[in-house]
């Protein structure tokens, strides 16, 4: 299988110079760098350091999902390992992901962080509820693929549409992928020997405020609801989102906000 790296880059430097060492060394045959119109020289030091890394160049910031859906444009590999800014691939990382492609159901392999693992849930009370599967060094079926670490079968990623961009800047998308791709009966791996390590977030801290972070969360979230609830569990969603509001008050902001994206 020929396989690709992304990775969407905003203001990263001290990240790449640290982590791409480590990805030139995981076997991809080509990596695809999005730089979302960086301003610490990200773009130059690539261009300068690695000349053999394909380098797509955004005039203006248009944040994580788009960024993201732009490098798998870019993109020619069979298998898409996608990476944020401040993960560091084990060597052994595609070794160990491909043969769960083998079973042609798979649409993506998520991977082993050093503090998370598969993402277990179920809806309740109107609501997804997910929480961290244990880690058993076993394999296990997971709700989505980590938007941050994965690797995807394009040719799905290119029928599901990739990231939607309702999600921009950022935060569930990859809950709103992983969604419909088990709905279609896709499934989504977690491997235990697929390691990274993910150093720290970065982008989106240096922009947002933590009160405007927790604003996006609590609407993309909503959003994700509203995209993948049909019939009977989005009329319970309904009832019970109403019941949230009343009970705390301030949930309607986030509520407010995801019906204006939702009609723009």
């Amino acid at each position: 299988m020929i396989t690709s790296v992304v990775i969407s880059s905003f203001n990263g430097k001290q990240y790449l110079e640290e982590n791409l060492p480590h990805v030139c060394k995981i076997g991809a045959d080509e990596v695809v760098i999005v730089d979302d119109a960086s301003t610490d020289g990200s773009a130059d030091f690539v261009s300068q350091n690695y000349p053999q890394i394909k380098l797509v160049k955004h005039s203006k910031n248009k944040r994580f999902p788009i960024s993201v859906n732009d490098g798998f444009a870019a993109s020619t590999g069979e298998i898409v390992v996608l990476l944020n800014q401040d993960v560091r691939p084990d060597k052994n990382l595609i070794k160990n992901a491909l043969p769960r492609f083998q079973n042609s159901q798979v649409f993506a392999v998520t991977f082993n962080e050093q503090d998370r693992s598969w993402a277990k849930g179920e809806f309740k009370n109107g609501f997804l509820e997910f929480t961290n599967g244990p880690r058993d060094n076993k394999i296990h079926e997971s709700l989505w693929a980590s938007g941050g670490s994965a690797a995807f079968r394009k040719d799905l990623w290119d029928k599901f549409g990739g990231f939607d961009p309702i999600f921009t800047p950022g935060y569930f998308e990859d809950l709103d992928l992983g969604w419909q791709a088990r709905r279609a009966g896709y499934k989504i791996i977690w491997d235990p020997e697929c390691k990274v390590k993910h150093l720290t977030e970065t982008a989106f801290n240096k922009v947002f405020s933590p009160r405007q972070l927790q604003l996006i969360k609590e609407r993309n979230y909503l959003l994700a609801h509203w995209k993948n609830l049909t019939g009977k569990q989005l009329s319970e969603h309904v009832y019970y989102l109403v019941l949230k509001i009343l009970k705390h008050p301030g949930f309607i902001i986030p509520t407010l906000m995801a019906v204006w994206k939702k009609l723009a």
